[in-house]
């Protein structure tokens, strides 16, 4: 379940003076509060929604929306909330999507130079993923020569390429290897034949 939502909180609080009361017709001062209001996801803030608030005349107690305000507390309301700035960390949240996105881009490109290193320069152990029909499974590198590549076959194969960390496991290779030029091996890959090598 996605715990989603809104919420407010104090922001500001100013007291001005020299104002009259609309309620008591008193010269007085007027506490004028700020709230900013967010939207939150599992109660990490995401993005700010909006900023807004009252007056309390100090005299009478009396609370009033922007609307109600008279001209002159109105003129120092909105001085009030224009000077009141959002807090940073009302935008956590997108503050984290954006670096987890950019650590995706960055972890994505440097596993694609990884590759090119990787194909050129076969090492035991190296795990090729690709699709054999339908599904999808994995090979093993099980030994490098100096012209050939040998590898071990997945008995298994699954449905979706992400998961295929779930059948790379030791018990789930063959125990005979078969071996390819390390031209072939290079070819296989330049043919899309297989997809990616991770090690």
């Amino acid at each position: 379940m996605i715990f989603y939502g809104t919420k407010g909180v104090h922001l500001k609080s100013e007291r001005i003076s020299g104002v009259k009361c609309n309620h008591c017709e008193q010269q007085t001062s007027h506490t004028i509060s700020i709230y900013g209001k967010y939207f939150y996801v599992y109660w990490i803030p995401i993005f700010p929604l909006s900023k807004k608030g009252f007056s309390e005349c100090d005299h009478c107690k009396v609370t009033l929306e922007p609307k109600q305000m008279s001209e002159q507390l109105r003129l120092k309301y909105d001085n009030i909330k224009r000077e009141t700035k959002t807090p940073i960390t009302h935008w956590a949240g997108l503050a984290i999507i954006a670096l987890i996105i950019a650590y995706a881009f960055y972890a994505s490109s440097k596993h694609d130079k990884d590759v090119v290193t990787f194909i050129e320069n076969p090492q035991k152990g190296d795990v090729v993923e690709y699709k054999p029909n339908d599904y999808y499974s994995t090979l093993k590198v099980a030994s490098v020569t100096n012209d050939s590549v040998f590898l071990l076959r997945n008995k298994y194969e699954i449905q979706r390429q992400s998961k295929l960390y779930k059948i790379d496991k030791t018990k789930n290779y063959s125990e005979s290897p078969y071996g390819v030029s390390r031209t072939e091996y290079k070819e296989l890959f330049n043919k899309k034949e297989f997809l990616d090598v991770d090690r």
